[in-house]
């Protein structure tokens, strides 16, 4: 969805409120698929003294195989985010500094690479997942597999044989 901003700019102490609800079909992280519910973004954009400011919060659920024991999890979140709005900048590469081009900010775009980036790295299903045995691969959380958790290294044997006496 695009913003309009050109009275934002041009009136100094103006604002423009936003709420709307977006749909995301292509989202991925790491080579992963994700499965996000619709995103649900309320906020502001304000024109304080001359300074341009987008703030938001969003809201959406998502879900992913868990990164320990590949059970599909879901997460909600809630995020908020700020964002200082310019027609131009001297210095192109700030990336604290979002460009309108045109008086007109595609909302949705942004918020997908928010949510992108806020991602956490290692998503799990509970903070202690045991993950899955690396010897048949059951998943720890079901149970014990019998596994020999013991596999000894061929290389360090000799070791092993130091310390049994």
């Amino acid at each position: 969805m695009p913003l309009e901003l050109n009275d934002i700019f041009v009136t100094p102490d103006s604002s423009l409120a936003v709420d709307e609800c977006f749909v995301y079909d292509d989202l991925s992280a790491e080579g992963e698929e994700l499965v996000v519910s619709p995103v649900r973004v309320k906020g502001q954009v304000r024109n304080t003294g001359g300074l341009v400011e987008l703030c938001y919060t969003a809201e959406f659920r998502y879900s992913k195989p868990c990164d320990r024991c590949l059970t599909v999890a879901g997460k909600a979140v809630r995020q908020d985010f700020v964002h200082t709005l310019a027609l131009s900048a001297e210095n192109e590469d700030n990336d604290d500094i979002i460009i309108v081009a045109g008086y007109t900010l595609d909302l949705f775009s942004l918020v997908r690479d928010d949510i992108l980036l806020e991602m956490p790295f290692k998503h799990l299903c509970s903070e202690d997942c045991l993950g899955l045995c690396p010897t048949c691969g059951k998943n720890l959380n079901e149970g014990s597999c019998g596994c020999q958790k013991q596999a000894v290294d061929p290389r360090m044997a000799v070791l092993d044989e130091l310390f049994s006496d």
